[in-house]
């Protein structure tokens, strides 16, 4: 007898082989074979590979982005939140981001998605920033370059550099902190 699975082990499974090979490791039949299934059992529960892999972006975009905010957003003190976002971006999974941007430059559904999620972690990032006492105009700036740190590990080579990315995001963060308090000061 063969053990149920969820939809959630097929995207879990499906990640693991977006991290460890990027688009072209991600096949249905590759899926099934990670988690012991056949591929009759994703086509019952997605309808077609196709609709699989739509549900992989939807799932990244929808259930994985959404958890991430959810977890910062739950966080009551300004710096404190600042802290939060800083730690989520070193836990990311910054293989299964870097695959995903990789598929988006030949997939129009995945390069949507893809902008929609660049777009609301921007503004995520941007309304923590003015929350934490700065401008818009340099919340927005502080947003992009911290943003641009994280894409740009993720694009560097062919796997991240966590302990490149580390050191990049400690400068960043020291810099954004000796800000905060000097910010706060001359806008009230």
């Amino acid at each position: 007898m063969t053990e149920k699975v969820s939809r959630d082990d097929y995207f879990t499974a499906a990640f693991e082989l977006l991290a460890a090979g990027g688009k072209s490791a991600l096949t249905t039949t590759a899926v099934c074979r990670r988690i012991g299934m056949t591929t009759g059992s994703l086509y019952h529960h997605f309808g077609s590979g196709a609709a699989f892999y739509r549900a992989v972006i939807d799932y990244w975009e929808n259930d994985v982005t959404v958890a991430q905010r959810r977890r910062v957003d739950a966080v009551a003190d300004p710096r404190e939140r600042l802290a939060t976002l800083e730690q989520a971006a070193r836990e990311a999974d910054h293989e299964v981001e870097k695959a995903i941007r990789s598929w988006a430059m030949a997939d129009r559904y995945v390069a949507a998605a893809q902008q929609r999620v660049d777009q609301v972690r921007h503004e995520h990032l941007t309304k923590h920033y003015i929350e934490a006492g700065f401008t818009p105009a340099r919340a927005d700036t502080l947003a992009r370059i911290g943003f641009s740190i994280l894409v740009g590990a993720q694009q560097f080579g062919t796997r991240v550099d966590h302990k490149r990315l580390n050191s990049a995001l400690d400068e960043y963060s020291a810099w954004v902190n000796s800000s905060v308090s000097a910010e706060v000061t001359t806008s009230h």
